[in-house]
């Protein structure tokens, strides 16, 4: 396995629980891996597109109806 880390990005989309983000914290596996949450709004969607071509492995979440 490589020991290079890898970027995981948690892109949390608007109205997303502010109450769960610790559960997204905890989700991510102890290791080396450099892990980010990062809340998705539509003034700050072109950052988030940087971050999404930047990341190796994306999770996103949002409110579920």
């Amino acid at each position: 396995m490589s020991e290079t880390p890898r970027h995981i990005l948690h892109l949390v989309i608007e109205g997303f629980p502010a109450a769960r983000l610790e559960e997204i914290a905890e989700s991510s596996p102890a290791t080396n891996d450099v892990t980010e949450i990062f809340q998705l709004t539509e003034a700050n969607a072109r950052e988030a597109l940087g971050k999404i071509f930047a990341a190796d492995t994306i999770a996103v979440w949002g409110k579920a109806e």
